[in-house]
């Protein structure tokens, strides 16, 4: 035998003697290769494809278990048949040699003749399965590269037995997924069906029918099924190809629903439609015709046109077909007669269209009797809307796109002080002054970027040059097909020039106002030196520094201390009160124990309370609470309200102090059981300079700034003051501080009931 033509063997054993043993066994009807490590056997087994291999189990650094499983674990070399040798198999080595993948074992010493009865047998079985493979290989690259859906069915179990890679991605599914369902889960035939149709192929060894099959997604698909048997390893499939016929199932059904469709489009016209021969005679017609005509459907067709339509249309029908007389598809307004003799305006217009071989004429007619009615009723309303434009005081102007009139009132023109027709056409940036311009283009592009409308003043000139002042309502509309803007405007040169009086009588005001801030502050300076020395004088007189006075001299001598420092506190109200009128009074922020400083006011006014037996009480909620707040000003504000309290409180009587927190807030009320405030004087607790009892004989003195300055300092520090009162039955004022002073927010006064006077 040529050396060529022998199969290979491949022999792997670590001791030479045994390799040359089992080469001489073999040469004569093999062509052995040698390796005599695990290592040089793998590239080798790459490098050559041996037919078979003869491999020792015992070796110093790859035993057969290891080399076994490497080759069997290549898809290339994984079919070559491997014989492992060793000296004793026990049960467990038998085991391993399965799992690893070994196809025979040979206990040694080695039989020549059992040795080439085994390697040609496991020789012939790989040659045997290398020729099926390849068989099976043709037959799958011409199943799977079949452009139709190819599906192989088992007639007795109607499993899919085998399907092409086509029908997995028509189906949507996996091989696995596919190949494990029936053909009657996928063919929306009822079962029976399906069965008889297999039995009529099996019957007669092909078939071919129409069905619908379901894909993964549950769309059902329109089909052409072609079915032959064919014979797979003995047992008899159903070859099966389908095609997608979906689209052309489609587009019958579209061409029936369209022809449906025109033929209901066609009927519910509201335009007559008559169709005609090239000798007028009318073929057909729908109801619109009928109804038009005042006809009923079995007296028109068979008529000729001329019955119907207007003579000088009749003599022309023949020339439309041939020569075109009548443009095709432009309308003409007619005068046509119903059959009751009663006369209507219509449009008419005609197309050619051929039917088979035949020239036809198609004729629509339209009744405009209503449209007509339409039209005088909107010409008659245009006028009526034009006269009321053009006797409207307020101007009306049209601009387009660009901002250019493009339709105006006699308004507009009287407004200007022009002729209308020089408006018209021109751009409205030629009436506005350069600080309006920027305001009406905004405006203008919003409104016709569909940004809403707009309300806005502007200001113009007059042909006469003369300055105005006009408020102009714009809003989008469609004039003449193209959008546009609107706006109606209307001259407040007036109302603006009293604006602008009113803006300098507040200047005015303001500026007066301050100015006599400014008056009380200087005199209350000026006030304060010569009250600086009677006060000062009347102390050492009444202290005896100058020599004794009599009892007489004494007494006078306390009543000029005692008004003197009285006038020096309503000195120093209307100084603090100037100072923040002014804005001038700013807050010194400090951290403070409020509880303390309640406690220090508290203290100050217990010989008043005393005096008049008022019960005082004061309570809190968190007497370790601390804020950060002016506290000068804070005990003002709490020595004014306290003070105030005592005052207007009859003896016998009680004030409440009351401390809580709220969030980042701290509350303070101070309640009295005095004499309250009537609810007519409810807006003037809080005005300065006001008193409640104005006479003469005043039974309480008082400036009228306490409570104005206290509202002041609370608000200074972005507080709040509520006040509630009632006659007979006392008065509680509350006013709020934030815990750590922030961004001070506009203050509220909430007064309920009647208002107590300031002291």
């Amino acid at each position: 035998m040529n050396t060529l033509n022998k199969p290979k063997v491949l022999i792997v054993d670590d001791e030479k003697d045994q390799v040359e043993l089992l080469c001489l066994q073999l040469e004569d009807e093999y062509l052995p290769i040698p390796a005599y490590s695990g290592k040089e056997a793998i590239e080798l087994v790459k490098a050559e494809l041996p037919d078979l291999i003869l491999l020792d189990l015992m070796m110093p650094e790859n035993d057969g278990y290891e080399i076994c499983n490497i080759i069997k674990n290549d898809p290339d070399p994984k079919f070559i048949p491997i014989i492992i040798i060793s000296g004793f198999f026990e049960k467990p080595n038998k085991a391993k040699v399965t799992q690893c993948g070994a196809d025979d074992f040979i206990y040694k010493p080695i039989d020549r003749f059992e040795l080439k009865t085994r390697v040609k047998s496991l020789i012939r079985i790989k040659k045997d399965y290398e020729a099926l493979q390849e068989s099976e290989n043709r037959y799958k690259q011409l199943f799977n590269n079949s452009p139709a859906v190819t599906l192989l069915i088992d007639p007795s179990s109607y499993f899919i037995a085998d399907a092409n890679d086509r029908a997995c991605a028509y189906y949507g599914y996996t091989y696995s997924e596919l190949t494990a369902k029936k053909i009657t889960d996928i063919s929306v035939f009822p079962p029976e069906r399906s069965r008889e149709i297999i039995r009529q192929v099996i019957s007669e060894k092909r078939g071919h029918f129409y069905s619908c099959h379901k894909l993964i997604n549950e769309e059902i698909r329109h089909v052409e099924v072609y079915i032959n048997t064919i014979n797979v390893k003995g047992k008899e499939l159903l070859f099966t190809n389908v095609y997608d016929i979906t689209a052309s199932k489609k587009a019958e059904r579209a061409l029936a629903e369209s022809e449906e469709k025109f033929k209901k489009v066609v009927e519910l016209s509201i335009d007559g439609i008559i169709i005609c021969t090239g000798n007028g005679e009318i073929v057909d017609c729908n109801g619109s015709a009928c109804r038009i005509f005042g006809c009923n459907k079995e007296e028109i067709p068979g008529l000729n046109v001329a019955s119907l339509l207007q003579e000088d249309f009749i003599t022309s029908t023949r020339e439309i077909i041939v020569g075109r007389g009548m443009a095709e598809d432009r309308p003409a307004e007619k005068i046509n007669k119903r059959k009751d003799g009663t006369f209507f305006p219509a449009e008419v217009a005609t197309r050619v269209f051929k039917l088979g071989n035949e020239e036809r004429l198609i004729i629509y007619i339209r009744d405009i009797t209503e449209r007509k009615k339409a039209e005088e009723a909107l010409k008659e309303s245009e006028e009526n809307f034009r006269a009321l434009v053009n006797n409207t005081l307020d101007g009306i102007l049209i601009l387009n796109f660009e901002g250019r009139v493009i339709a105006a009132n006699a308004a507009v023109g009287k407004m200007l002080g022009m002729e209308l027709e020089n408006v018209t056409g021109r751009s409205i940036e030629e009436y506005l002054s350069p600080e309006s311009m920027s305001v009406a283009i905004e405006d203008q592009i919003n409104v016709l970027n569909d940004k809403g409308g707009y309300l806005s003043v502007y200001k113009i000139t007059s042909n006469t040059g003369e300055p105005l002042w006009i408020e102009g309502l714009g809003t989008k509309i469609i004039y003449k097909g193209q959008p546009a803007n609107i706006v109606v405007i209307r001259d407040i040169t007036a109302r603006k020039k009293a604006e602008e009086a009113l803006i300098n009588a507040k200047i005015d005001a303001e500026a007066a106002n301050r100015t006599k801030t400014e008056f009380l502050t200087n005199m209350s300076h000026e006030l304060k030196t010569p009250l600086n020395s009677i006060i000062g004088f009347s102390d050492l007189l009444k202290e005896g520094i100058a020599g004794p006075l009599n009892e007489k001299q004494t007494r006078y001598v306390r009543f000029i201390s005692l008004n003197g420092k009285n006038l020096l506190n309503i000195i120093n109200d209307i100084l603090e009160l100037s100072k923040a009128e002014a804005g001038e009074k700013e807050l010194n922020i400090e951290e403070f124990s409020i509880d303390e400083s309640i406690n220090r006011v508290i203290s100050a006014a217990l010989p008043q309370v005393h005096k008049k037996n008022i019960k005082l009480s004061y309570s809190s909620e968190n007497r370790t609470l601390w804020i950060s707040a002016d506290e000068g000003k804070f005990r003002q504000i709490m020595n004014n309200l306290l003070s105030n309290s005592i005052k207007f409180t009859p003896a016998g009587g009680s004030v409440d102090i009351i401390l809580r927190q709220e969030r980042d807030s701290v509350i303070i009320t101070v309640k009295d059981t005095g004499i309250g405030i009537p609810e007519e004087s409810l807006e003037k607790i809080f005005k300065p300079f006001i008193q409640l009892e104005s006479s003469l004989n005043r039974t309480f003195e008082g400036t009228g700034l306490g409570l104005t300055l206290v509202k002041k300092y609370v608000e200074m520090h972005g507080g709040t003051i509520f006040v509630e009162s009632k006659i007979r039955e006392g008065s509680s004022f509350r006013f709020e501080l934030p815990v750590s002073r922030q961004k001070i927010v506009a203050p509220v006064l909430k007064v309920s009931g009647s208002q107590r006077s300031s002291n």
